[in-house]
């Protein structure tokens, strides 16, 4: 080891998997001021080399008493969890995080991993890939048979199939180890190098929208969409995007040969959207062909092959689907030609880009056209292209994609799994699932893009969620601090139900933190805090009994708590949850004048006109629907209702 020693004191041992005959030099730097490793592996003998895995362990033996490990994995459907040592697992999770040993187990990180022990000085490790768009980086940490002891932890870099020719040395991305006490500041630190190394793109506004998909899945029609937009026209909806789904297109791969429910065609399609003052947006899956679309009969050398010649088919949502081998001159060309006619012929402003991960296979049984190409690689060439493609200004949401090589591509990133208008499936989709792998992931928000918690289902029909549980994913999607779109019907829609969906349009943009990290598999209470002493606090009931929350756990001194989903000003005491209901409060710092303290119009006070006058308060409600708000004045709160147009002043 060069350079100083690692945090926790970590000795690292160099192996590869599988093993090789002649193994190349393996060189290890450590820069303390930056908290990185640098790893440098040279080929010193005459014949290429292919070192597979290569593995970097360190001994350990802690007691795990009171730790835990914070898992992630690599793309939105991928688990994410506090595993607190000793405990029963958690439930209802695919556990690709966790593997049974002979003696014990492993979990594993995939590019990131925070570890706490207790009984270290330094309590909390972390580390992460910084530059993960190359080569896909795990961590592992094992225990004893009974979770009592923490015996080893590795750094893994899976360098699939890559050469080393004589003579040359490859320098692996850098590694950040790190020792503290506060796991979320480390988290976001490591967000932070990583989003500046790789030129993020975060937008300046966190974008809304209404999204086809939720309530017609891939039956939607023109027609769908159309009276969809009407609505929003009548009812002056905020959101800025509708965003056809899947479901257009004539074959997943035939992109621009829309089916018979689009008679009008695409471009005709977002005319009516522009017109009607919104802006279009149009989801593809630009990475995979399915076996009968006309683009993949007519283009084979696309798609990606094996090292044996045969064709990669995968079995997806959307059918068996050839792979594109972004790396081929003719799949850039035919990518050009895609985005470019989307985005600049017809008219669509936003393009959720799906499936995007498929195009990450395995680059040591895959014939790139282009050698010694990863399965990262891959999918980020193909991302350049769109971009390039697509240009700046438009706003690209990334879904079904592997994290690391779409930093410094999208605006936006799915990061929890779908929702559903259920509450529990398991892994699959569903509004648990969702939020705790969407929350879990608050810390890449407005660091590597913007983070879409998915969307907002509300309605009171073809729908199996109960109120609570409307008001658990409203409160996620809150919590998240990242995009809001819509995805009901939405003529069919009651009043409650959409001025309860309104009320988060447009978002704070601010995610919220946990309270306590620790709290596995997912904290209950979250906290972002706003500007001007305001906070939003989110409280979340995972469980299938209700519970009693103590206020004044989560209220600073002095604080006042507005219950925006039941519209009153909380007392000091309990306050009662009912099974998988979620609460949202606006919370307010102590202040000497009048002040706004709570509004059932919108959780951010948006379209409320506020105006501090000598001791007073004028306020007006700018929304076309009526709202309460609560006002602190002499020690006293009011609460007031607002018609549209309104004003009131307050002493």
């Amino acid at each position: 080891m060069n350079g100083h020693p690692l945090p926790w004191n970590l000795e690292l041992t160099a192996s590869f998997d599988p093993p090789l005959e002649a193994t190349p030099t393996t060189a290890l730097a450590f820069d303390a001021a930056g908290g990185t490793l640098t790893v440098t592996l040279a080929n010193t003998g005459a014949a290429p080399v292919h070192p597979g895995d290569l593995r970097l362990a360190a001994a350990l033996d802690d007691p795990a008493a009171g730790g835990w490990a914070w898992l992630h994995g690599r793309y939105m459907q991928a688990d994410a969890f506090v595993r607190n040592f000793g405990e029963a697992m958690p439930t209802g999770y695919a556990n690709r995080s966790v593997r049974a040993l002979a003696s014990g187990r492993r979990y594993i990180g995939r590019e990131v991993l925070t570890l706490s022990l207790p009984a270290r000085p330094n309590p909390v490790l972390i580390a992460g890939c910084l530059r993960p768009d190359r080569f896909s980086f795990d961590i592992e940490v094992e225990t004893d048979e009974d979770d009592e002891r923490v015996t080893s932890l590795a750094l893994v870099f899976n360098l699939e199939g890559t050469a080393i020719a004589p003579g040359e040395t490859l320098t692996l991305p850098p590694v950040l180890i790190e020792e503290g006490r506060d796991a979320v500041a480390m988290i976001e630190r490591f967000a932070d190098l990583v989003g500046a190394g790789m030129a993020a793109r975060v937008p300046a506004h966190v974008p809304t929208g209404w999204c086809s998909w939720y309530y017609f899945y891939n039956r939607v029609s023109e027609a769908d969409v159309l009276a969809n937009l009407e609505d929003m026209v009548r009812y002056r909806h905020p959101a800025e995007y509708v965003q056809v789904d899947d479901g257009f297109q004539s074959h997943t791969g035939d992109w621009l040969i829309p089916n018979d429910k689009f008679p009008s065609g695409m471009k005709a399609l977002a005319e009516r959207i522009r017109a009607a003052g919104y802006r279009p947006g149009l989801w593809l899956a630009p990475f995979v062909m399915h076996e009968d679309s006309a683009v993949l009969r007519e283009n084979p050398e696309m798609a990606l092959r094996d090292t044996s010649g045969e064709t990669i088919f995968v079995q997806t949502w959307l059918g068996r689907c050839a792979v594109l081998d972004c790396t081929h001159p003719r799949s850039r060309e035919w990518l050009r030609e895609v985005v470019t006619t989307v985005v600049h012929d017809w008219g669509y402003e936003y393009l959720k880009l799906d499936a995007l991960s498929f195009a990450a296979q395995d680059g040591a049984r895959s014939a790139y056209h282009q050698p010694g190409t990863t399965s990262l690689q891959n999918m980020r060439r193909g991302l350049e292209v769109i971009r390039e493609a697509a240009g700046d200004e438009t706003f690209i949401l990334g879904c079904t994609c592997h994290w690391g090589p779409a930093i410094g591509l999208v605006d936006a990133m799915r990061v929890g799994a779908d929702v559903k208008e259920l509450w529990e499936a398991g892994p699959e989709p569903s509004v648990k699932h969702a939020m705790r792998t969407t929350l879990q992931r608050n810390w890449m928000h407005g660091r590597w893009w913007a983070n879409d918690p998915d969307c907002l289902v509300v309605r009171e029909t073809d729908t199996a969620l109960n109120e609570a549980e409307v008001r658990f994913l409203a409160t996620g999607i809150a919590l998240s601090g990242g995009l809001v779109v819509a995805s009901d019907d939405l003529p069919k829609l009651g009043p409650g139900r959409r001025a309860l969906a309104l009320s988060l349009f447009p978002p704070a943009g601010i995610a919220a933190r946990p309270g306590d990290p620790s709290e596995g598999p997912i904290p209950s209470a979250w906290r972002a805090a706003l500007p001007g002493g305001r906070a939003l606090v989110g409280i979340l009931n995972w469980e299938d009994e209700a519970r009693w929350v103590v206020l004044g756990e989560h209220l600073l001194p002095g604080e006042v708590a507005f219950d925006a989903w039941n519209g009153r000003v909380l007392g000091k005491g309990d306050v009662l949850l009912r099974p998988h209901e979620g609460a949202l409060w606006q919370v307010t710092a102590p202040g000497t004048t009048p002040r706004v303290v709570g509004d059932t119009g919108h959780v951010n006070y948006a379209g409320l006109f506020q105006r501090q006058v000598s001791g007073r308060i004028q306020v007006r409600n700018d929304l076309d629907r009526p709202r309460t708000i609560a006002v602190e004045a002499r020690g006293q709160v009011f609460e007031v209702d607002l018609s549209p147009g309104e004003m009131r002043w307050f002493d």
